[in-house]
């Protein structure tokens, strides 16, 4: 029986990989294990005595055990990183939310999104085994790498809101996963792929990975390694670096161990170098180190991938928005106004949403009301139920008289935002307490990737600086105090219109 086929009876711990040194006569074996399986103090001894009875008795060996918990937010991490620094064209579009990990025990599917181009790309050239092979290589499990193409929203058959949990799961990710992109990259130790390195202080257990930091402290070690010849064994001394690495007020211990013909590069290393380290995390008496395999100095800043809005439609494919004509309208700009907002083509899209909640991460839009302004007037209004993926709370209908069946038929919120983005392009926002509204907006676009950068306008603050005296700044007070009219409160468009009528009162 060979070693691999030995270690078939561990569970939880495989080989990750191999090296024998002819120099010192050493056989370095690296395992990865998954600490809910496999127990460290349990097994190692008799692997180790395993391993030891297949060789040659002269042969030095050396066991490195690394944890691998199954992660989905770890693995996500490591694929988009290692994509960044190995597969260049993958990552031309790639985003972190086009990452998708499932864990079913053992066995982890990895789908990536491309766009058609790249999915065809990839295909070709069988990319999907690659990857395969470096996750397998740095996690214990077996490995299903899947690519999707990327499809718009407009025509998704599915709810928006399970429809966009992965992308929810994966922006929380990458809020709190920080990347940095290296440049200036000069190799001191062994040459590595330096593009994007990880927040060492948010991965503690993975392997095949790059980190950077700014060099603290420096010290040149050694270790006494083994060295058999002809039968002779002696022992020889070795250098190796230890090196404590801070990164925005964090800090980690690192090892680097030089191939013979790199000892005297070290040399060149100061406290106060920017560094990044291609390598592995390791437990070390209950601390976090990382074992480096390479290692460059370089530049390093924060790195945001970049987001690849969608344009806008051609035409509007969902709601229809409607003329509006009012002839008791009037040109409300007048020569008092400041100059960036008496200019004739300035427009406006005042808006208002009903919700199940007030809060914009958990709860849902279900009535979406706008008007447009363009040259001081009214000219059309956007109006749709929104169908959401829970019933309406009860206290909902009391308030907005809407009820489960009045939205039953209505489009889903992936549906409804294409046209709605269409509607308020190039149009400065405007609502009465507009961050209520803008929050649910913002955390919907964010999923859908629509950018509604818009310049925004508050006519709540707007009133509370023009109308003093007021008992309080409700749009219902607001517009008794204007002179507006405001029928069916609590009702999008309704609303929308009061306060579209208010603001230009208001300029």
């Amino acid at each position: 029986m060979n070693f691999f086929d030995a270690m078939k009876a561990y569970d939880g711990v495989k080989v990750r990989d191999a090296e024998f040194n002819t120099k010192n006569n050493t056989l370095v074996v690296n395992f990865l294990y998954n600490p809910t399986m496999f127990k460290l103090a349990d097994n190692v001894p008799q692997i180790e005595e395993m391993l030891t009875s297949m060789v040659d008795q002269s042969v030095n060996i050396d066991t490195h055990f690394t944890k691998c918990s199954l992660d989905e937010n770890a693995i996500a991490l490591y694929a988009y990183t290692t994509i960044t620094n190995n597969f260049p064209v993958l990552n031309k579009n790639l985003q972190p939310t086009d990452i998708k990990v499932e864990i079913d025990n053992l066995n982890i599917t990895l789908t990536l999104k491309l766009v058609p181009k790249t999915y065809e790309y990839a295909i070709s050239i069988n990319r999907d085994k690659e990857i395969k092979a470096k996750l397998e290589e740095n996690f214990y499990g077996n490995f299903f790498v899947k690519f999707d193409k990327k499809e718009d929203f407009i025509g998704e058959e599915t709810n928006a809101v399970t429809s966009t949990l992965e992308f929810q799961n994966s922006i929380k990710m990458f809020d709190n996963k920080v990347l940095y992109k290296i440049s200036n990259v000069q190799n001191i130790f062994n040459k590595a792929e330096y593009n994007i390195a990880i927040d060492f202080s948010k991965a503690n257990d993975l392997a095949d990975v790059v980190i950077c930091g700014r060099i603290v402290k420096i010290d040149k070690k050694t270790y006494n390694r083994k060295f058999t010849q002809n039968g002779e064994t002696r022992v020889i001394e070795k250098p190796f670096y230890v090196i404590n690495l801070t990164n925005e007020g964090k800090y980690i211990y690192c090892s680097v161990f030089p191939h013979s013909n790199e000892e005297n590069r070290g040399s060149v290393l100061e406290v106060g170098q920017n560094i990044a380290m291609h390598g592995k995390f390791e437990q070390y008496n209950g601390r976090t180190n990382f074992v480096a395999k390479s290692l460059a100095i370089c530049d390093f800043e924060k790195y945001v991938p970049p987001v690849h809005y969608k344009t806008v439609n051609d035409q509007y494919h969902t709601v229809f928005p409607e003329k509006y004509q009012d002839f008791e309208q009037f040109d409300l700009f007048n020569t008092e106004l400041e100059p960036e907002l008496k200019e004739k083509d300035k427009s406006f899209v005042v808006f208002d949403f009903e919700t199940t909640g007030l809060d914009c991460k958990s709860c849902e839009i279900i009535e979406i009301g706008a008007v447009k302004i363009e040259g001081g007037k009214i000219t059309s209004t956007f109006s749709t139920f929104v169908k959401p993926s829970q019933p309406i709370p009860q206290v909902i209908t009391d308030l907005t008289t809407i009820t489960n069946k009045m939205v039953e038929d209505s489009p889903s919120i992936n549906y409804v935002i294409p046209d709605f983005y269409k509607f308020c392009y190039g149009a400065g926002l405007v609502a009465h307490n507009i961050a209520f509204d803008y929050g649910f907006l913002a955390e919907i676009a964010k999923k859908m990737n629509y950018n509604f950068d818009n310049p925004q306008y508050d006519t709540l603050n707007m009133a509370r600086q023009k109308l003093l005296g007021l008992k309080n700044f409700k749009l219902e007070t607001v517009a008794e105090r204007l002179g507006v009219s405001l029928v069916g409160a609590h009702r999008a468009v309704n609303d929308a219109m009061a306060t579209a009528k208010c603001f230009l009162k208001l300029l």
